[in-house]
């Protein structure tokens, strides 16, 4: 059976995270993807859809990745079916997938499909290509652009990924806090969780470790 690696930055270094979408995943592992930044420049319409998100809020920012050429990024991957991949590129619909080249811990390197960022107009019309299918899938949750450079995370989205991060110990964490940006493109997460730490449970989690 043909089976498909993903490779995983945000939410998708847990485990637990990735198997609510492909229950059937094998070999989750660690490594590393050279040449992308993280950075939280994309409007998330699930939190329009089921988490209380409003029209004219700042923080509603999901985790995108983009090309700079020279950050190292640890990530998860894992294999999938094609049918099971099916599921994830619904959940991930808005992203552009790109084949990386992803750095197991032992050194050996392999190919897989990583999510990055993509644009408005593109999205609209090579992935929606109808408007119907747009205002089901966006416009009737939300007006305006997807990928913004003046939005900020939305906290519990945030906070899970810094679980997730956290939970695969101090290494990644801090590779977490140092590889990632806010949708300027350039105040690095650490510094926007120093000045303004997140007022949910569990943020203890970014501050016993730095």
């Amino acid at each position: 059976m043909v089976s498909i690696t993903v490779v995983g930055y945000g939410s998708l270094l847990s485990e637990r995270s990735a198997k609510e979408t492909v229950p059937g995943l094998k070999n989750f592992r660690l490594g590393t993807v050279v040449g992308y930044r993280r950075i939280f420049n994309k409007v998330g319409i699930v939190f329009f859809e089921k988490h209380g998100a409003q029209l004219g809020d700042l923080n509603i920012a999901s985790c995108a990745t983009r090309y700079d050429g020279e950050t190292t990024l640890i990530c998860s991957a894992f294999e999938c079916s094609e049918t099971e991949f099916t599921a994830i590129y619904e959940r991930e619909h808005r992203f552009r997938w790109v084949d990386v080249t992803f750095t197991e811990k032992k050194g050996q390197a392999c190919c897989g499909r990583m999510c990055t960022e993509y644009n408005d107009d593109d999205y609209r019309l090579n992935k929606c290509v109808t408007n119907s299918n747009y205002v089901r899938r966006v416009g009737q949750y939300y007006s305006g652009a997807i990928w913004r450079d003046d939005i900020l995370p939305f906290p519990i989205y945030l906070n899970h990924c810094l679980q997730a991060a956290r939970q695969q110990g101090d290494e990644v964490l801090e590779n977490f806090l140092a590889t990632t940006y806010l949708a300027d493109n350039v105040t690095l997460i650490k510094t926007y969780l120093e000045n303004k730490p997140l007022n949910i449970n569990d943020t203890a989690l970014y501050t016993q470790k730095r």
